[in-house]
């Protein structure tokens, strides 16, 4: 059936705003949506707002699709459509993970939100980079850069070094899920920064080489 997978990711990526609207009445007034690197509370908003919230995040897997119908390269996406669809399908799960791990919380239930974010964002990488290889030029998604963009050879040679290091930074965010306290969070941040940087900085020098 044409369309069931857009069917499918956005009926997941909802599934914590219908939760949440299920479950309103036994939601406080003021529900907790950001936690400190020791799971403690330190961001809050009204639960009207925290719905309406779940809910276009639960949207961001058609707004994908809407960006590959008018990307400028849109016909570059058929020759890449299962890596783009298996990064939908991780975006749509980790976003969904992150509501219904704040759903659960704010219906009062104990759970360890970071260890589950960190544990989602690292597979999600992990995946990802195992795809990277076949994703082609484009405006949207993955490792753009103006150099990049410029050249094709700079796009396949950037995303060929960026995949193993993009699997390297999500087990080692994965791994840092495990670890106590601020030193997860330095861990984690630091993996996803610095393997995100190292091909962009790759894509850079190569296109400089190619002006001497």
């Amino acid at each position: 059936m044409k369309g069931w997978k857009d069917i499918l990711y956005t009926v997941v990526g909802i599934s914590p705003a219908v939760g949440a609207l299920i479950a309103y009445h036994k939601l406080p007034q003021t529900v907790a949506t950001h936690f400190s690197v020791n799971n403690e509370v330190n961001g809050t908003m009204g639960k009207g707002m925290f719905v309406l919230v779940l809910f276009l995040l639960g949207l961001v897997p058609f707004v994908m699709r809407v960006v590959r119908a008018v990307d400028p390269k849109r016909e570059n996406y058929n020759k890449f459509n299962t890596a783009f669809e298996i990064q939908r399908l991780g975006v749509t799960i980790v976003l969904a993970v992150a509501g219904w791990a704040a759903l659960v919380y704010n219906l009062g239930h104990s759970i360890d939100i970071r260890c589950m974010i960190m544990i989602a964002i690292g597979v999600l990488f992990m995946v990802m980079g195992n795809y990277l290889t076949q994703v082609k030029s484009n405006y949207t998604f993955v490792i753009r850069t103006p150099w990049t963009l410029a050249s094709e050879e700079n796009w396949r040679k950037t995303h060929r070094l960026g995949g193993p290091f993009m699997m390297l930074g999500g087990l080692i965010a994965f791994v840092s899920a495990f670890v106590e306290g601020r030193t997860a969070v330095i861990i984690f941040v630091g993996s996803i920064v610095t393997t995100s940087l190292i091909p962009i900085v790759y894509s850079y020098l190569l296109f400089a080489r190619t002006k001497k």
